[in-house]
């Protein structure tokens, strides 16, 4: 069974869209674990009128803690840390089983915004949702309002999904999307849970996991499975007015846990790393410039989407993945 964690705290709209994915397009046996962190707009009373299993907390706390808080009550063989500010395509859940099982796998992630199989396809998707609004506009919106956001930004939804299952399925890589990460029950354990000083969790699971296979090799990284797929609407949550955080334990970044020779070496794209290089800072300083205004002209006109033909739209997408295709080396492991 699948046990999936997620933590809230207000955004109505965001929750009522998530689980109305969850319970549309999730297959085979699951459960729904709602953490919520004292909302006070009825989010809690939501999910539970839905069946889920929610714990009622009367104070914020952080990701970590809520996922572990989470993940100890739950009783699927997987787990899925997941943000509520998602959209899951069809048969999202299969797809990473599949995948974990088929090539033993302790994590996966599916495709999204943050990481698609290409550099190029990335920059192209997060630049058309940078133009639609991104979570700045998402935070606060009626499960209607969002619903229009992702017929602007995929046309239609399952015929976008059908393409992407298309052109990736046999595609899978090193990375991790956290917004949407499946993990092993028995993984989860033997790690001990998440780290809950790191608020980058995401990033601190897939570094322990390389680090992990290297030094004991009775684990492996975490991958990106091409055959599934998630839209976030991306830090809806940081940009809604929050609670502060109530934990008391204590807080670490990244880059004091993991020092950036360490990253260097695990992360799956080492050069992200290499700040002095002069590439990245002709990008930092002429090319984000530049793609930002941009975006600013697309953002003036993007709501004209909402009249432009489903089809055209996803044939959009169609030709953007075939391009991606004949970047790719092909195949997923053995």
């Amino acid at each position: 069974m699948l046990s999936i964690i997620v933590a809230v705290h207000n955004q109505l709209g965001h929750n009522q869209l998530f689980l109305e994915g969850i319970q549309r397009y999730t297959t085979g046996p699951y459960e729904v674990i709602v953490i919520d962190n004292h909302s006070t707009d009825g989010s809690a009373e939501f999910f539970e009128a839905n069946g889920c299993r929610v714990i009622r907390n009367d104070r914020n706390l952080c990701y970590p803690e809520s996922m572990n808080l989470g993940s100890d009550l739950a009783s699927g063989e997987f787990l899925c840390h997941i943000n509520n500010d998602l959209y899951v395509a069809p048969n999202w859940n299969g797809f990473l089983i599949e995948a974990m099982e088929r090539y033993r796998l302790d994590a996966a992630s599916p495709l999204g915004l943050e990481m698609m199989p290409t550099a190029s396809l990335t920059d192209w998707m997060q630049g058309r949702w940078a133009a639609i609004g991104q979570g700045r506009l998402s935070s606060g919106k009626g499960i209607d309002q969002l619903r229009t956001m992702i017929q602007a930004m995929y046309g239609d939804w399952e015929r976008y999904c059908r393409e992407a299952h298309r052109a990736f399925a046999g595609t899978m890589f090193e990375g991790i999307v956290g917004s949407c990460v499946m993990i092993r029950r028995s993984t989860y354990d033997a790690l001990g849970g998440l780290d809950e000083r790191i608020q980058s969790a995401d990033w601190d699971l897939y570094y322990t996991l390389r680090k992990r296979e290297q030094v004991v090799g009775d684990m492996k990284r975490c991958m990106v499975v091409g055959a599934s797929f998630v839209h976030h609407f991306i830090r809806a949550t940081m940009k809604s007015k929050r609670e502060p955080f109530a934990c008391t334990h204590e807080r670490l970044t990244i880059d004091r846990k993991w020092n950036q020779a360490e990253q260097t070496e695990l992360w799956c794209k080492p050069e992200e790393f290499a700040s002095s290089s002069a590439g990245l800072r002709f990008a930092r300083r002429v090319v984000k410039p530049v793609k930002k205004l941009v975006q600013e002209l697309d953002r003036a006109t993007v709501w004209r989407r909402l009249w432009i033909s489903p089809d055209r739209v996803v044939d959009q997408y169609r030709r953007q993945f075939e391009q991606a295709a004949i970047q790719l080396p092909g195949g997923v492991p053995s």
